[in-house]
């Protein structure tokens, strides 16, 4: 079975990073978009996250 693509809006608020953390994982699906707001641009997932890390920015995620 092929994944589902998903795309996460607010990926770095608290809300946003729990998906990551929940779907990075997850046989169903593959995360293939993350967004935040302008403040994040040009910045890896870990540095823009606000502080609620997840697993994904606790190894430096580049996505």
């Amino acid at each position: 079975m092929d994944k589902v693509k998903v795309g996460i809006l607010g990926s770095t608020g608290s809300v946003g990073q729990r998906y990551v953390n929940m779907l990075e994982s997850h046989p169903w699906f593959e995360i293939t978009v993350l967004s935040a707001s302008s403040a994040s641009v040009g910045k890896k997932y870990g540095e823009a996250a606000n502080g609620f890390l997840t697993a994904a920015c606790q190894r430096g995620s580049g996505t």
